[in-house]
This record gives C-alpha cells, structure tokens and sequence, in this order.
C-alpha cells in the first residue's frame, strides 16, 4: 500500500499529534534514550488505539505506545514544563474541534458580531447560551461548534460552524432580540462537499490557536463551546501480539478497512505514536 507521509497532522485538520523530537533535541542525551529503548522493548506496556470513521468515506486513526514505566523529567525546567503542557493543550483543543464538525458535518460559518465594544468575555459567552436556547427553541435539531476571537479594539464575536442551510432572518433577530446592535454573517467555505468541512476545521482552529498565543487569561477553560451530546464516534481497537512489530502497517490497514482509503500519515520519531487520515 502506498502511503503520503507528512511531517505534522496540523495542517490537515487542526492538529492531532506533537511534532517529532530525537532525545538528543529533548536535552535528555543519550541516557534519556537508553531509557526510553529499555522502556518501549522491555516493560508490559500497551498500544493505545482510536479509530474514528466519520461516515462517507472519512476517518482517522491514532496510536500511541502507553510505558507501565513512569518517564523520567530529568534535566526539564519549569519553562520547558509549561511550554509543553500549553502545546499540548492546543493540540488537545484543536484535535477536538476536527472531531466535532467532522462528527456534525458542519459545513457553514455562522459570524456573531456586536456593534459596540463588548469587552467583558463573561458577557459574551451569556449572549452566546441566550442565542443559542432561542435558536434551539425554534429549531431543536440545530448544532454548533463555537470559537470566540477578540478584536484589535478589544471586543468579542463568535465564529460557528453549522450545519446544512441556515435561516438567516430568524438568527439575525434573535442576536439583536439579545444584543440590541448587532449583526451575523453566513457564509459556506469555499469548495464543495467534504472540501468545506475541512475549511471549518481550519478555520475555527486559527482562532483557537491565537487565543492560546496570545495568552488570553479571560478564556481559560472556555476555549470553545458546542452543543451538548454531540456524537462523536470513537473505537477503541486492540493490537494483536504478532503485529507488535508492524504497528503503523496495521493501524494503516484498519483505517483502509473502515473508509477505503489512506490520505496523510503522520509518524513520531521517539515516542512510539502516529495518526493518520483518509484524506489528502
């Protein structure tokens, strides 16, 4: 089977794995990778393994070598902690968002914007639940994955991914019912059937990812919203002992199974880990 390997899964859906480092770049040393071969060929760790097939011929696997040995933070600082762990969050954060509008087929982008210079995030985000019940009164099958941005000027919209249709003259109503001065915007991304999918991802991870840049305190754990029980599927899958040594072939052949096709392949270097999707 032919494959496309990438460097990163970030420009294919908004992130899904951290970027490849060699011990040595960890400024762990050749120490730090003996431990790590002893700890990847010796203990009674395990393969973490999800497969997520979205319908229509789209899905994506990941994989990850989970050690029973807790690892070594030796030689790591506070700053390289906290770098990590933010890099870490983004990843988490945008990984999410892909499996939410590609579980809701989302393929429209809903814009909330104020007239004034609405500063205050807490009341933003009670504009956004007020919007959101009203809208779901009158239409209960509606669903959204929202992202916030603040302006230069300092004030806060909502980006939103939807799905299918909107009508645009009952969420212009209901915004300014809640907001007096305001304005919404629909538009479907550029390109057609899957193709606008993908642009949403993209999109709504930009803005999340400049949140996270930019150190937004207001945000913390409010990075984005969405509807509640979105389903969003998720197997887990076993890797038989005889395919231990063929990890990434197996994982690639699960994913041809479930959606036919094998698109971008991401493969880290020193942590036993991968993701791939169906598409290109």
């Amino acid at each position: 089977m032919e494959t496309e390997k990438q460097p990163s899964p970030e420009d294919q859906g908004g992130g899904a794995a951290p970027p490849a480092r060699s011990a040595s770049e960890d400024g762990r040393g050749g120490e730090a990778a003996l431990r790590l071969e002893k700890r990847t060929h010796l203990d009674s760790g395990r393969y973490r393994i999800t497969l997520r097939d979205y319908g229509d011929g789209l899905g994506e696997i990941g994989w990850s070598f989970m050690s029973s040995l807790r690892p070594s933070k030796a030689g790591r600082g506070f700053s390289e902690e906290r770098e990590e762990h933010e890099q870490r969050a983004v990843r988490r954060a945008r990984s999410r968002i892909r499996h939410l509008i590609l579980a809701t087929s989302a393929d429209h982008l809903l814009t909330l914007t104020y007239r004034e210079n609405v500063t205050d995030f807490n009341r933003a985000c009670a504009d956004l639940s007020k919007f959101v019940r009203s809208v779901k009164a009158k239409c209960p099958g509606w669903v959204y994955i929202a992202v916030p941005e603040q302006q230069k000027r300092g004030a806060w919209h909502w980006h939103m991914a939807v799905r299918g249709r909107q009508d645009v003259a009952l969420l212009r109503s209901t915004w300014r019912h809640i907001v007096g001065e305001g304005n919404i915007d629909v538009n479907p991304p550029r390109g057609v059937g899957k193709k606008r999918a993908f642009a949403l991802v993209k999109y709504l991870g930009k803005y999340l990812a400049k949140g996270f840049s930019e150190g937004n305190r207001a945000l913390n754990g409010r990075r984005f919203r969405a509807s509640l029980g979105i389903p969003v599927p998720c197997e887990s899958i076993t890797l038989p002992a005889a395919e231990r040594a063929n990890v990434s072939g197996y994982e690639l052949d699960q994913l041809q199974a479930a959606t036919g096709a094998v698109g971008y392949v991401w493969e880290s270097g020193d942590t036993l880990a991968g993701w791939a999707c169906s598409w290109k």
